[in-house]
């Protein structure tokens, strides 16, 4: 948003894994993304693209400025058992979702898309996690910002 340059938005290559809740509890992480916006068009759809480069049994959850927000945005429901994570694998499933992100859930000014991934439970939490390539969020065609 706000950029031709698309490039200067890219997030290359991290990871979601869990958190360790104690000794033997793991839990879920979330992760944000903040962002501001001059001028959020109305009645319009944005769209947030994400491309993931790995996932191993875990799920992707996505929220708009409200970490409660349910049901998310966007689900990816339970994804991958390529490995790659735990080194176990030679290379990722690459996934793509472009998710519609209606106006009425930007504001102008600051934003935060909250990014979950829910599963982590078991010996082999440490195994379950989402490597991201990038992110992207892109304006409607009508957006002045470009």
């Amino acid at each position: 948003i706000g950029s031709i340059f698309y490039s200067h938005r890219l997030i290359v290559i991290m990871y979601m894994k869990y958190r360790k809740k104690n000794e033997d509890i793991y839990e879920g992480t979330t992760w944000q993304i903040k962002f501001n916006l001059d001028d959020v068009e109305k009645d319009e759809i944005y769209k947030l693209r994400l491309a993931l480069a790995s996932a191993n049994v875990s799920e992707l959850q996505v929220r708009v400025n409200s970490v409660k927000q349910d049901p998310p945005i966007f689900s990816t429901g339970v994804i991958g058992k390529d490995y790659a994570i735990g080194r176990h694998g030679i290379h990722g499933l690459y996934w793509l979702f472009n998710i519609d992100v209606p106006s009425l859930l930007l504001f102008n000014g600051d934003n935060t898309i909250f990014l979950t991934q829910t599963m982590a439970f078991g010996p082999l939490a440490r195994f379950q996690g989402i490597m991201y390539d990038y992110i992207r969020l892109e304006g409607p065609d009508s957006c002045s910002s470009y």
